[in-house]
């Protein structure tokens, strides 16, 4: 289903549902990033369900807080504060890793993959990008969320690129949108 627009890079609150057939495999980058087979499995052959929550707290700051859940019940939560400060954590799936995170203009991205394919609304009031870096197992994936018109229908999209030493991998992942 297409996304409404009033999901904007302002307010992304909503649930998405990962549309595999229109995404490209993950299997890749979460083996370089070293997460385990079952996990990858479960990864491939399940419906991924995305909740985000987007909002300013008292002191100011915009989150983007998002839970994925898959069918078969792996989930993991993802608490991002849109203010490009570094930020460490220890992530059930990855393990222990640090990131930031903010809005910024498609044209200030440095990587054309990155840059690709976004809606007007996004190419005028930015996407989000966040960047994390493995502790302990040297990866780093720049990912970018945002809107993209993709056959016809309006949909979030992401791109990420991972790095980990002389291996760089792309990949786009496309949500619809359920609530």
């Amino acid at each position: 289903m297409a996304v409404p627009p009033t999901a904007t890079i302002k307010d992304m609150s909503g649930v998405y549902v990962l549309n595999k057939s229109l995404s490209d495999s993950s299997q890749v980058l979460l083996k370089m990033q070293g997460v385990g087979f079952i996990v990858r499995q479960a990864v491939q052959y399940s419906t991924i369900t995305v909740t985000i929550k987007h909002y300013t707290d008292e002191d100011g700051k915009v989150h983007l807080d998002q839970k994925q859940v898959s069918t078969g019940g792996i989930s993991n939560e993802d608490l991002r504060v849109l203010d490009w400060s570094w930020n460490e954590n220890k992530n059930r799936i990855w393990g222990k890793v640090k990131g930031r995170n903010r809005v910024t203009k498609v044209s200030e991205l440095d990587d054309e993959f990155l840059k690709e394919g976004w809606s007007e609304d996004c190419i005028e009031d930015g996407v989000i990008e966040t960047v994390s870096e493995s502790v302990t197992s040297g990866w780093v994936a720049t990912q970018i969320f945002g809107f993209a018109d993709v056959d016809g229908l309006r949909k979030q999209v992401r791109r990420v690129v991972g790095r980990k030493g002389d291996q760089v991998e792309q990949m786009r992942q496309v949500y619809d949108w359920k609530a």
